[in-house]
């Protein structure tokens, strides 16, 4: 089938010339967006928490996450993003998929954008 990618525009609350564009892997068997320590370091990204995940392997292990504005488009939202290992790959999640109400079609390897969001 292939591999889905997102570019996102990831940058920090507080200081919004610290920014980067990043080619997100699309994960629509995960919840969370993920970047590499090194990117959410070069961001000021700064841990604010800890959250235990079930990995694909099906291992449980704890991760720190922080928040950020991720832009796509000309819109811009606020969510958090695991901060993972140094050299793991950007992944972009169901959260901010639906934040952004993206639709994901595997089979034509395609992202198209709904209208609105479902509120329920």
């Amino acid at each position: 089938m292939g591999e889905i990618y997102l570019e996102l525009t990831v940058a920090n609350l507080h200081d919004l010339d610290r920014q980067k564009e990043i080619a997100f892997l699309v994960d629509t068997g995960a919840s969370r967006a993920w970047v590499p320590q090194k990117v959410a370091e070069e961001l000021g990204i700064d841990p604010i928490g800890s959250i235990e995940l079930e990995l694909a392997d099906g291992n449980v292990k704890e991760f720190p996450y922080g928040s950020c504005f991720f832009d796509f488009g000309g819109e811009r939202i606020a969510g958090n993003v695991v901060i993972g290992p140094p050299n793991s790959e950007p992944i972009v999640g169901t959260h901010v998929l639906q934040d952004f109400r993206l639709v994901i079609d595997m089979e034509r390897h395609a992202i198209s954008r709904s209208r609105v969001m479902r509120a329920k």
